[in-house]
């Protein structure tokens, strides 16, 4: 019966750490839209990867500073853009506050005198 017991306990303390939850976030401004997927892979650990496409009717920027924001930290950078897309890099934390589905993440984009904000949500 002791064994049971046992076998029990940790079998309910590995399911809280199976995280494995998907959120594929995404939003639309005037000129660009945003894609940002988050791979939560424990409750306190995070992987997160985007892309930045811009739609505008001018010609693309050479460069963007950009911001992608929530309420477990943020993602930024001034970057170039190449064939009018942006490839916003891998990000992990481990030991932090991690993003949920129903969060809506702030964007920020800046490029030749211009800013664009709005926000991202889950599909």
């Amino acid at each position: 019966m002791k064994k049971l017991g046992s076998l029990l306990a940790i079998m309910i303390i590995l399911s809280g750490c199976s995280e494995g939850d998907r959120y594929n976030f995404k939003g639309s401004g005037d000129n660009w839209d945003v894609f940002y997927t988050v791979n939560v892979t424990s409750q306190d650990s995070k992987e997160a990867t985007g892309k930045i496409v811009y739609t505008g009717e001018e010609p693309p920027p050479e460069t963007i500073i950009y911001s992608i924001e929530s309420t477990a930290g943020a993602s930024s950078g001034n970057v170039l853009v190449d064939e009018g897309e942006v490839l916003v890099g891998k990000s992990a934390c481990e030991g932090c506050a991690v993003i949920q589905q129903d969060e809506e993440l702030d964007v920020e984009i800046k490029w030749d005198g211009q800013v664009e904000e709005f926000a991202l949500t889950t599909e």
